[in-house]
């Protein structure tokens, strides 16, 4: 499939493809979120507005710590690598910064907001064997090999 998107949240546009095509194998299309590529499944050529439900915010993935306890010395947005509450690799965000107390976050920073694609479908091919088995798109707007 190829396509044209923009991503608006709350009224405000945050990436899209600027009228550059992009090709994706469905199912194997990893810059998308999984809610989109399941929306998009089955669809024409033509132009969509699709809006996925907001992505829950996980209370867990949200921890205090202690300045001294990170490796450099925290700044807000900064970023840290860490494990969620079953053991799972995650990134935590600087969310606030109170004297010697940090609070990390590893919540989506779109958790808990809706997100509205404008996309246009430019044209919907089969996929080849060849590309269903490497994972991706192969020719223009693909993988060259």
């Amino acid at each position: 499939m190829k396509l044209v998107y923009e991503l608006w949240v709350e009224g405000h546009k945050l990436e899209g493809t600027d009228g550059h095509p992009k090709t994706v194998l469905m199912g194997h299309a990893t810059g998308l979120p999984p809610g989109l590529e399941a929306a998009l499944l089955d669809k024409e050529p033509g132009h969509y507005r699709i809006t996925l439900p907001p992505e829950p915010h996980n209370p867990a993935l949200r921890v205090e710590v202690s300045a001294s306890e990170l490796p450099e010395p925290p700044r807000l947005g900064g970023g840290y690598s860490g494990e969620g509450p079953e053991g799972q690799p995650l990134l935590y965000r600087v969310v606030a910064i109170e004297g010697e107390r940090v609070t990390l976050d590893a919540n989506s920073p779109l958790a808990g907001k809706a997100l509205e694609y404008r996309l246009t479908i430019l044209s919907v091919r089969p996929a080849e064997p060849e590309e269903l088995e490497h994972g991706h798109v192969h020719g223009e707007g693909g993988v060259q090999h």
